[in-house]
């Protein structure tokens, strides 16, 4: 059976430096033999999160909130790893990327021990801890400025069950008032090895 990795693009825009790099990194996953499918959340009829905890209510990973993020849900569950890339706005990943992050609620794990003032063991419900690689980029050059937020966010998806690990910073762009990272060599290879090496 083929192998697969469940792209998940953040940006608003398409043909965006995002959907660019994301490109990339599925040209790389390709030259493996890895196949993918992209989901575009803007395009996608996706609620947020409603906080009917149904999800814990009956012990289940099924979110009550029927959407077209049940697409996405069949996709991760049944491919090898996830590869999700979103432009930093206002110091955080857009609002399509954090629905989506919301919306992951089920398979966190319900259980939770407090030890210390720290809760230790919340489990992560995705079968089968799959690999999860990431791509973010920003206007701000300082690759420094949004990171603790930036890892926070990849943290959070490994709560979930996810092997959370390589990732891609492409820093200093804004497309229509910088050039576009397509006169980057060295951040589109960043990319393509991402997919590559990464997932292989």
């Amino acid at each position: 059976m083929s192998r697969t990795v469940t792209i998940i693009i953040g940006s608003p825009s398409k043909g965006s430096n995002t959907h660019i790099l994301a490109g990339e990194a599925q040209k790389g996953l390709e030259a493996i033999g890895v196949g993918s499918r992209v989901f575009f959340l803007n395009d996608m009829d996706i609620k947020g999160c409603q906080s009917c905890l149904s999800c814990k209510v009956k012990n289940t990973v099924e979110c009550a909130v029927k959407d077209d993020m049940q697409l996405i849900y069949q996709a991760m569950e049944a491919s090898d790893g996830i590869l999700v890339a979103t432009p930093i706005y206002f110091g955080y990943v857009t609002a399509q990327a954090k629905m989506w992050l919301d919306r992951m609620f089920p398979y966190l794990g319900s259980k939770e021990v407090v030890k210390e003032g720290v809760r230790t063991d919340l489990t992560g419900l995705m079968p089968g801890r799959k690999r999860a690689g990431f791509i973010f980029t920003q206007n701000q050059p300082d690759p420094g400025l949004f990171i603790d937020d930036i890892r926070k966010f990849m943290d959070k998806v490994s709560l979930v069950g996810f092997e959370a690990g390589g990732y891609l910073l492409a820093t200093d762009l804004a497309r229509g008032m910088k050039p576009m990272v397509t006169e980057n060599e060295a951040c589109m290879r960043a990319a393509y090895d991402l997919g590559k090496k990464y997932f292989e």
